[in-house]
């Protein structure tokens, strides 16, 4: 998912900065980051590009008009989704994603994820979590973005900043995870 292909990307940054003397399989080339599959790191196959956002008169995201009840569900699917992931809990993590999401592939995810987690600290940070988007079985929640990934075996940390917009699902009367856009800060 997009998480994971932010963070595999500050991994490689980190690793870039080691003292490493072997050389970098980077070729510098428009493919590298790249996967050979279809869900790449830019729009992991979505299609859809009615996601996103809209910014009023005054700069601020504007809130889609959503049932109270729904908005406070939907609002803690969200805040499951980062604390099962700084938590670095694969498994409560797991349980905050569709069983069969748009735009990556489930065990892929997970198994990358797990990994990360024994390679690195990450820690995401979000604020104006706003929900964007809103249908009965579908909502699109909207965060700013502070990530921080640290190599624990050494000082190094690389952090990105961004926006993102997180679509969930109601499936078997929850919200789930089942694609996610990010837009990294320049």
């Amino acid at each position: 998912m997009k998480k994971m292909m932010v963070m595999a990307g500050l991994a490689l940054a980190l690793a870039a900065c080691s003292d490493s003397e072997e050389p970098s399989v980077n070729g510098n080339t428009v493919e590298d980051g790249n996967s050979a599959n279809e869900n790449n790191a830019v729009d992991h196959g979505i299609e859809d590009e009615s996601v996103g956002f809209t910014l009023g008169d005054d700069g601020k995201v504007v809130e889609a008009d959503v049932p109270e009840e729904e908005a406070d569900e939907v609002l803690a699917a969200y805040k499951e989704y980062i604390d099962a992931f700084n938590e670095e809990d694969l498994q409560r993590y797991m349980n905050v994603i569709a069983s069969n999401p748009d735009g990556f592939d489930r065990a892929e995810d997970e198994a990358a994820l797990e990994e990360a987690f024994k390679v690195y600290n990450t820690t995401y940070s979000t604020g104006n979590e706003t929900i964007v988007g809103y249908e009965e079985n579908r909502a699109e929640v909207f965060a700013e973005v502070d990530v921080l990934v640290e190599d624990p075996n050494s000082e190094k940390s690389t952090k990105q900043s961004g926006r993102q917009v997180v679509v969930f699902i109601k499936e078997d009367g929850n919200w789930k995870v089942t694609s996610l856009h990010f837009i990294g800060n320049s």
